[in-house]
């Protein structure tokens, strides 16, 4: 009676056994390589596979030895081709998020960006989406981001307000924007493979974009509030406190945009700031992890500090502007700006907001360097190295923002004046 530990020889195949384990007894092959190695060869389990399916596996193995090619190590690279072909873009993404040095701002953008604009292609191996898919894909980001912009064209038409001249044509930024983070990814396995096979045996296929002339530079956005504008949007933000206010803003709409164009801080560096990184007492804020790696302090001035007290003495949780449904999260502000666009008569952006601040900052004598600082904007060449001895103090960003925060409001105050007069 066989036994644990057993190797019970064919009657019929010197070579291949019936090897007794303490689960199941399986088939296996000893055999010498021609090389000198020995070797044990698992074909499966006994109770599945037939002495005679055994018999033909053995006699495939042991020609294979004969001849030096040992079949564990076929076996091995047969498993890693099969998981290189089925090596998924959702699974490369992941991977690559892991390996990338994107910060936490950046890598959760770029996942809402794929997420977004990719989600039918998580399941599909990687080696499967060719140069037409990122073509066709390409076009189809830009028609919908046009279509949705062409909608709202319309919408403020209708309304007696047209659209400003487009320095670039509907949708190409998002979808350049979309497929600058594909090609990193495919990029990053270009030069792997598994055995004999190449992850991506077709190449990059995203590199069809610039075969075919798709991507090409965009025209800087150089939009702005006027005097016109600033005022309108600087009156709705004001009254939408009162308690006869009928509009659709709300009150963290109009303190978002408010800080936003008071700090000319990025839109995330506002709209994700936690109370640890206020001080009313200090009279600073400060912006983590921006966009140039560095942490961003700016003075208060009166505009700003009124807002954030206000907001600190109802606050909820750790976030300046929480979410409204989970206050462990910040808000997600999508639609602020559409309503407010909506109920002032023309579109804006949070960039418009930042480039507002540094085109009055310049109206009122500040030059470039002091605004570049103002703005965070990282510093290149010879001058990287000044400015890390010759540090702006807060008192001097304060006296920019401050006659900033003035030049805001002269036209309000002119206007008032005026109409006092005419009383």
């Amino acid at each position: 009676m066989a036994e644990i530990g057993d190797w019970i020889p064919d009657k019929s195949i010197r070579g291949l056994y019936q090897r007794v384990r303490q689960t199941k007894t399986t088939w296996a092959v000893k055999a010498r390589i021609r090389s000198g190695r020995n070797i044990t060869f698992t074909i499966g389990d006994a109770s599945v596979i037939s002495a005679v399916q055994a018999r033909k596996e053995a006699k495939i193995i042991l020609a294979k030895t004969a001849s030096g090619i040992d079949p564990s190590i076929e076996r091995k690279t047969a498993k890693l081709v099969a998981d290189a072909r089925n090596f998924t873009f959702g699974k490369a993404i992941v991977d690559y998020t892991r390996l990338s040095s994107w910060g936490e701002k950046t890598k959760k953008d770029s996942l809402e960006t794929l997420q977004r604009r990719f989600e039918d292609w998580y399941s599909r191996p990687l080696a499967t989406i060719t140069r037409e898919d990122c073509l066709n894909r390409f076009r189809k980001i830009k028609t919908d981001v046009a279509k949705r912009q062409i909608a709202i064209d319309e919408r403020m038409e209708k309304a007696g307000n047209p659209r400003k001249p487009m320095n670039n044509e509907y949708g190409i930024a998002e979808a350049q924007k979309a497929f600058r983070i594909v090609n990193a990814i495919f990029s990053s396995y270009g030069n792997d493979s598994a055995g004999s096979e190449k992850l991506l045996p077709q190449g990059n296929p995203v590199l069809v974009l610039k075969d075919k002339k798709q991507r090409h530079a965009l025209k800087r956005r150089d939009n702005f509030l006027d005097i016109e504008q600033r005022e309108n949007l600087l009156h709705e933000l004001s009254i939408i406190s009162h308690g006869q206010y009928d509009g659709h803003c709300t009150q963290d709409d109009a303190d978002l945009v408010w800080l936003l164009l008071h700090t000319g801080c990025r839109f995330r560096e506002i709209k994700d700031i936690r109370w640890e990184n206020i001080d009313l007492t200090k009279e600073t804020l400060t912006a983590l992890d921006t966009k140039n790696k560095t942490d961003h302090i700016l003075p208060m001035t009166e505009p700003i500090k009124k807002v954030l007290e206000r907001r600190y003495k109802d606050k909820r949780g750790a976030f300046v502007f929480p979410s409204p449904i989970d206050i462990k999260k910040p808000m997600s502000a999508g639609a602020s700006f559409k309503r407010l666009s909506d109920a002032i008569g023309f579109r804006f952006s949070a960039h418009d907001l930042r480039r507002t601040l540094a085109t009055v900052a310049l109206e009122q004598g500040a030059d470039l360097d002091s605004i570049g600082r103002v703005l965070n904007h990282k510093k290149q060449g010879a001058n990287a190295i000044t400015s890390g001895y010759a540090q702006t103090t807060l008192r001097h960003l304060r006296g920019i923002l401050e006659r900033v925060a003035e030049a805001f409001f002269e036209p309000i105050i002119d206007a008032s004046e005026a109409e006092e007069k005419k009383l």
